[in-house]
């Protein structure tokens, strides 16, 4: 499989398209055009005269739009004319807006007419995310017949759960021709497929028989004139059981996309060039309402470039701010954990990313208890899918809720997102889900009353059996290579409970509540010290990534530690035992810092989550780092990270790559992964935390206080943080390193608003 990196990805709302690099969807198992966890096209192909024309560059630099620029190859016109080679320019414009919007275009630049045919074929498969992900099913609905009538094709399937999913393609030119052929055979086709680590089964690639529609269009190009055929692919769906279009869920796009009226014959490029236009204003409107950080060094300006479009395209607007699916294509959905996290590290760049995202999971707060779905009561949803499989409940994800981190992660992140805004509105309409989600930390979290909280997927379904951000089937493993026996305390969880706690018992003794604040404080500072006596390793100098279920410690040295750094629940002494560890070559590998020790029984560099290099988890990590004064080994990993980055197409994070250690000796760069997803979320959101991390930047808008605590490597000459919200002001900050020593000035609206450098 081709990485992802090398493809071309757009995405806008809740439409995306993944396509190979000659922008066509054709023989590989990830790509297609998605809506609502269902691919819409499984086939979209290009040709002309009978031929795939050279690609010559392609760029989906934002992410919304793209442009594949192609040449033509030799064309025989007659015995005595022919048409050389790279004369004729074979452009496909494209951009997501409630739906695909393409245009190819050509234009002759030689001295005569050409004559000439484009072809282009369209199939869907309608087949769920699920499914294309490898997970087993045996039966599937029917693909019926296409349509073409009055300038549109119509793809179109009949679901097994009563939804009827179509593809509207109307054409703006109709072409001379169209052909539908129909499949030889109907049965699947199911061979052995590669699959993500986390899915736990065996995988399969199957093959669902199409019907192909191929329209061509018979073209006289002129000399110098341009030529166009605009096409808009739009997703449809419609719920026969209930008569009506298919409900959307709360935080997605409001109504489903609608049967456009057939193109007129006035303004066919107009209404094209202004759906561009609107795209592009939504892009400069996020880009007004965040802040905007620069530096002096231009590669890693562009690393922050590319995490803020990233983060913006994984940001679903919603009512009361974004919400961040987790990422493409695997995890265009909402993701409890995922989210969080997401939010977490972006709340320097717009804490409205936090305030959308609290609001659209306390929606779908637990509220009984769901064995099939790990439903509890204050529980946080691990996983929200619309397509056919989960609403026919043969995956629990309607929502899932397997995951023992997103709870406390969600009160983590009401506490911090307050730090920044002290929004009394959203403390009064939020404090009654995070009460229940600290509710669900003390009962159900924690299994068996032992103070720390633990996870054990439900017996009903066999669900994710390791319910935490290293998710895969193998991800903990005791010395000899066993499998950790569940129920198991995560060591990062537990901090994220102490910081939530802590987090918590702060804003309540703000709010005047100091009975609840004085009791969460105690608990989570008991919580610490049994938690230091619990998880540490003497002889390592090191926390231990867990306890299994008969609270022996689960003794890899991984990365997970690190979170527990961020979170403040290490002893002193311990933290910094802790960070000179991970410094060492077999943790910390020239690109990063690994998952596991590449001394451990189960590394593996090219693994999803045993010796893998995760840019989220590095950024948590250092945070870690930094809160513990250890400002030079932060900015040691931090500029791992960042020239890792430089090594990817637009200086994209993807989600993870490979562990290899860095060859200094031939100058490779890091390897990647093939599945990863990219863009990716906490990946893209990663560059923008580590920022925050070189700053030491805190805010406590109640307090009117800013503190930062710079320390800048030596690439970097300056930062300044532009627009940047504290509670209802806006604020420009600058750092300049002279020498050993960093100069803070601070510019805005900043009466009442006191800095305090350290």
């Amino acid at each position: 499989m081709t990485s992802l990196n090398q493809q071309l990805v757009l995405k806008e709302g809740d439409v995306f398209v993944v396509t190979d690099e000659t922008g066509d969807i054709l023989g590989n198992e990830a790509l297609g055009l998605y809506y609502h966890d269902t691919r819409h096209l499984s086939l979209f192909s290009l040709w002309v005269n009978g031929q795939k024309p050279p690609l010559l560059s392609f760029s989906g630099y934002r992410n919304f739009m793209g442009t594949l620029q192609y040449a033509n190859d030799i064309i025989v016109l007659g015995e005595d004319q022919v048409v050389s080679p790279q004369t004729i320019s074979i452009r496909r414009s494209r951009f997501i807006s409630e739906g695909l919007h393409e245009r190819v275009g050509f234009v002759n630049y030689n001295p005569f007419e050409v004559p000439l045919s484009l072809t282009l074929s369209y199939a869907a498969d309608f087949r769920d995310i699920f499914d294309v992900r490898g997970f087993p099913r045996d039966k599937w609905g029917e693909l019926l017949p296409p349509l073409w009538e009055d300038g549109t094709l119509t793809l179109r399937y009949s679901g097994l759960d009563g939804v009827t999913r179509s593809t509207l393609i109307p054409f703006e030119t109709p072409p001379d021709s169209v052909e539908i052929v129909q499949p030889e055979s109907t049965e699947p086709v199911i061979e052995p497929g590669i699959m993500l680590p986390v899915v736990g089964a065996p995988s399969f690639h199957v093959t669902l028989p199409t019907p192909i529609a191929r329209l061509t269009w018979n073209l006289v190009l002129q000399p110098d004139t341009p030529v166009s055929v605009s096409f808009h692919v739009m997703p449809y769906v419609y719920d026969s059981s209930q008569g009506e279009e298919q409900e959307q869920p709360p935080g997605e796009q409001s109504e489903p996309l609608a049967i456009p009226p057939p193109p007129s014959n006035e303004g066919r490029s107009g209404r094209f060039d202004r759906a561009v236009s609107r795209m592009r204003m939504s892009y400069y409107n996020w880009d007004q309402e965040s802040s905007i950080i620069t530096t002096d060094n231009e590669d890693f300006n562009h690393v922050l470039k590319r995490s803020r479009f990233d983060v913006r395209v994984l940001c679903d607007p919603v009512d009361d701010g974004y919400f961040p699916s987790a990422g493409i294509p695997w995890y265009a959905c909402p993701f409890g954990r995922d989210s969080l996290v997401t939010a977490l590290q972006t709340t320097l760049l717009n804490a409205m990313i936090g305030v959308g995202t609290l609001h659209t999971l306390a929606r779908f707060q637990g509220e009984r208890e769901d064995p099939w779905r790990e439903e509890q009561p204050g529980k946080i949803l691990h996983e929200l899918r619309r397509g056919e499989m989960a609403r026919l409940g043969w995956v629990p994800h309607s929502p899932y809720f397997g995951s023992v981190d997103a709870t406390p992660l969600f009160v983590m992140l009401f506490a911090q997102t307050m730090r920044w805004l002290d929004d009394d509105r959203l403390y009064e309409s939020l404090l009654p889900n995070a009460l229940r989600a600290v509710e669900w930390i003390d009962t159900y979290g924690d299994v068996d009353g032992d103070g720390f909280v633990e996870y054990a997927a439900s017996t009903s379904h066999g669900g994710i059996r390791n319910q935490v951000w290293k998710d895969s089937s193998d991800s903990i493993q005791m010395p000899d290579g066993t499998l950790a026996e569940t129920p198991i305390a995560a060591v990062e969880v537990q901090g994220y409970v102490y910081a939530a706690k802590l987090g918590l018992s702060e804003l309540l003794r703000r709010k005047g509540d100091t009975e609840r604040a004085d009791r969460l404080a105690a608990e989570a500072q008991t919580l610490k010290e049994r938690f230091n006596q619990a998880f540490w390793m003497p002889e390592e100098g090191f926390y231990c990534q867990g306890l299994d279920r008969d609270k022996q410690q689960v003794p890899t040295i991984s990365s997970n530690p690190g979170h527990a750094l961020w979170c403040g629940i290490a002893d002193e002494d311990k933290a910094l035992q802790t960070v000179q560890r991970m410094m060492r070559p077999d943790v910390l590998s020239g690109w990063g810092i690994r998952t596991i020790s590449n001394e451990s029984r189960s590394y593996n560099p090219m693994s999803y989550h045993n010796g893998s290099i995760w840019p989220h988890d590095n950024s948590l990590v250092v945070a870690g780092f930094k809160r513990y004064g250890c400002h030079d080994e932060a900015n040691e990993v931090i500029s791992q990270i960042a020239e890792a980055a430089q090594y990817f197409r637009y200086y994209r994070l993807p989600e993870l790559y490979c562990g290899f250690a860095r060859d200094t000796v031939y100058g490779s760069g890091p390897s990647e992964y093939p599945v990863s997803c990219s863009p990716q979320a906490w990946a893209a959101a990663s560059p923008v935390m580590m920022l925050q991390t070189i700053l030491g930047l805190e805010v406590d808008a109640a307090a009117g206080q800013v503190s930062i605590n710079p320390r800048l490597p030596d690439w970097l000459g300056s930062v300044r943080v532009s627009n940047l919200r504290v509670g209802a002001r806006r604020v420009d900050l600058e750092v300049t390193r002279r020498d050993e020593h960093n100069e803070v000035f601070i510019d805005g609206e900043h009466e009442g608003l006191s800095l305090q450098i350290t």
